[in-house]
């Protein structure tokens, strides 16, 4: 006669074609119903401490981890937040999700990273793509956006932070400084220090790198160095070897230069 196939109170059969453990895997092991676990794992008071120590081992013994897409449409409450950035080849991008991460796991949260290329249309496609998983807000880099994208944005309802900028908007949430007041504080700060020949050199010419330069050319025109203005402006990509070749570039144009503003820290490590 053929075997059958028994299950055992500890080895549950599993009710998925991907043999996940389930909710109602944990339910069967700890002999309560799946409403029982799902409250449970939740930590609402109602449940008596003795059956959530009994979920508490199922799920310990099974490896049970809750599907986060699954809760947010029970829930109507994602526990994500989509992070969208230009690139990951900037420090300054990678010190970002590191301070998001710890704050939003503190509060219990994580993070859906995207990387945009600083590409509209790629923009645009991961926003299509986050918004299809139901997260709880977004944080975006910057206030540029294309028409669509901005349409996204606002027709999902969602909460939504600029991060790296100042909105002036009314109703528009940001976190971060200006641009444009930061690159003059800067010049100034090299003009401060008796350099008079100072040169601006930037990559990849995002809106964020332009306002920069306009603080450059800002201080330069209050301390009267409007003829002296050394721009060296590349549409590449941003890196440490573009910032070597931007250097070389700056030294053989203009050789009495005496102070350089980098845009961004990749040029500048690449001119070190």
């Amino acid at each position: 006669m053929p075997s059958r196939k028994t299950t055992s109170a500890t080895s549950p059969r599993r009710t998925r074609a991907t043999g996940r453990v389930t909710l109602a895997d944990v339910a069967q092991a700890a002999g309560v119903s799946p409403i029982t676990v799902s409250r449970a794992l939740r930590g609402e008071r109602a449940v008596a401490a003795e059956l959530v120590e009994r979920v508490q081992a199922a799920v310990a013994q099974l490896g049970y981890v809750p599907d986060p897409a699954a809760r947010a449409l029970a829930s109507s409450r994602s526990s994500h937040v989509a992070v969208l950035i230009p690139a990951l080849s900037n420090t300054v991008f990678v010190e970002l999700l590191d301070a998001l991460q710890r704050c939003l796991t503190a509060a219990g949260f994580q993070m859906l990273i995207g990387v945009t290329h600083y590409d509209a249309n790629e923009e645009e496609a991961v926003l299509r793509s986050f918004l299809s998983h139901r997260p709880a807000g977004l944080i975006l880099t910057g206030l540029e956006r294309s028409p669509a994208a901005a349409a996204l944005i606002d027709g999902s309802g969602l909460p939504c932070v600029h991060v790296m900028e100042l909105a002036s908007e009314p109703g528009t949430h940001s976190v971060g400084f200006s641009q444009r007041e930061a690159g003059r504080a800067i010049t100034q700060h090299l003009l401060d220090s008796g350099r008079r020949h100072v040169a601006y050199v930037a990559a990849q010419l995002d809106p964020r790198t332009l306002q920069r330069g306009e603080g450059y050319l800002a201080a330069m025109q209050a301390a009267g160095l409007a003829g002296d203005v050394r721009q060296v402006l590349s549409p590449e990509p941003s890196s440490s070897a573009l910032g070597g070749q931007l250097l070389a570039r700056v030294l053989q144009e203009a050789p009495d230069t005496d102070a350089i503003f980098f845009c961004n820290d990749d040029l500048a490590q690449g001119a070190l």
